[in-house]
């Protein structure tokens, strides 16, 4: 039996993973934002040696790059529904997805904390230095002359977190959500062609990958122009 793959079929899960992009949307975009927010947050501790905090998001960083991603997603399901249990509410009413763009949250907080260090990092300490004499304070150095700073050395490691955050957000089917993989793969019901199913999902991601590499890229050399 030869290999059949249906051209027309294949269009037609092309649009189904297309209508699936709000998903994928929620699931990556959010946990990239919080995650960076709280990742450059754990990174200005380190740095800075912020009593209690540095210690805290230094066994953060540890935890969160030692454990795999899908196994922090079923440990923050489980968790929440041993919440609900101790509540005495039903496991049901549990909002999934906030719980998989949740877990996806603090992933990408421990591994973009560790980009946003090596950024931190690279700025010469001579500017931390300048600014002290000209009088201003420590947040005003960390935002006027840090951070724009160390931005060339951030964003492509802050464009490689939101690709692998976009391809993580895949396994948020094994907790019920149905997000691109899962829908186009409904859609086979009764015909089992899910290689055209798969291909359709597939050429998307690389299409989302292909985007956000662009994009990355493009906005690295803007700020490499600026910070020269």
């Amino acid at each position: 039996m030869g290999l059949s793959f249906d051209p027309s079929f294949f269009l037609y899960e092309l649009g189904v993973a297309v209508s699936y992009l709000p998903v994928v949307a929620l699931l990556s975009g959010v946990p990239l934002l919080g995650g960076l927010a709280l990742g450059t947050f754990f990174a200005l501790c380190r740095v800075y040696r912020v009593p209690f905090w540095q210690k805290f998001a230094q066994g953060y960083v540890v935890v969160m790059r030692s454990v795999p991603m899908l196994l922090q997603m079923f440990l923050a399901y489980f968790f929440m529904k041993a919440v609900y249990g101790a509540l005495s509410l039903s496991a049901a009413d549990m909002d999934k997805t906030a719980i998989v763009t949740a877990s996806l949250t603090l992933n990408a907080a421990g591994f973009l904390s560790e980009g946003v260090r090596s950024a931190l990092l690279s700025v010469e300490r001579g500017q931390q230095e300048a600014g002290e004499s000209v009088g201003l304070t420590q947040m005003q150095i960390i935002r006027c002359l840090v951070l724009p700073q160390c931005l060339p050395v951030a964003v492509p490691v802050v464009g490689q977190g939101f690709i692998s955050i976009i391809k993580g957000s895949a396994a948020a089917y094994l907790l019920g959500v149905i997000e691109m993989i899962q829908g186009t793969a409904m859609k086979t019901a009764g015909n089992y062609r899910y290689l055209e199913a798969y291909c359709a999902t597939a050429i998307i991601y690389w299409g989302l990958t292909m985007l956000v590499e662009r994009l990355t890229f493009a906005l690295e050399r803007k700020v490499r122009r600026h910070a020269g």
